[in-house]
C-alpha cells in the first residue's frame, strides 16, 4: 500500500493493508483529525522527494508526529526511545476512500488517559 501527502513530497509504503484503522479522541489526534494504522517500523518505508518531514513531540515525549514541511499534511508518527513500544503509525486519511472505507474502524478513548 502506497500513500502520499497532498503535494506528493512524503511517500509512505506499507507492506500490507491494515486490518483496522484507529480513531483516537486524545487532544492531539482530535485536532489532527487523523485515522491511524499501526505497523512495526520494518513494515513501512518513508521517503521524500524534496524535503524531509518535520516532527512535533510534546508531553511525555513518547511519540513524534510527522508532517510534510511543504503542504502541512500529518503523515505519520513514530514512537521515540522513551516509549516501551516500537510503532510507526500511518495516517490513513491519506488513503483513497475505496481502501479506507473497506477497513473496520476502532474507536480509542485517548482522552481518558
Amino acid at each position: 500500500m502506497k500513500l502520499t501527502c497532498h503535494c506528493g513530497n512524503i511517500e509512505l509504503t506499507a507492506a500490507y493493508i491494515p486490518k483496522e484503522i484507529a480513531n483516537c479522541n486524545c487532544s492531539i489526534c482530535r485536532r489532527y483529525a487523523a485515522s491511524w494504522a499501526y505497523y512495526e517500523p520494518k513494515d513501512v518505508n518513508i521517503s521524500h522527494t524534496q524535503k524531509a518531514s518535520g516532527a512535533y513531540i510534546w508531553g511525555d515525549k513518547e511519540v513524534a508526529f510527522h508532517h510534510c514541511t511543504l503542504c502541512g499534511c500529518i503523515t505519520h508518527y513514530v514512537t521515540t526511545d522513551k516509549c516501551d513500544a516500537n510503532v510507526t503509525a500511518i495516517n490513513m486519511c491519506m488513503a483513497d476512500d475505496e481502501i479506507k472505507n473497506a477497513i473496520p474502524v476502532r474507536k480509542i478513548d485517548g482522552a481518558a488517559y
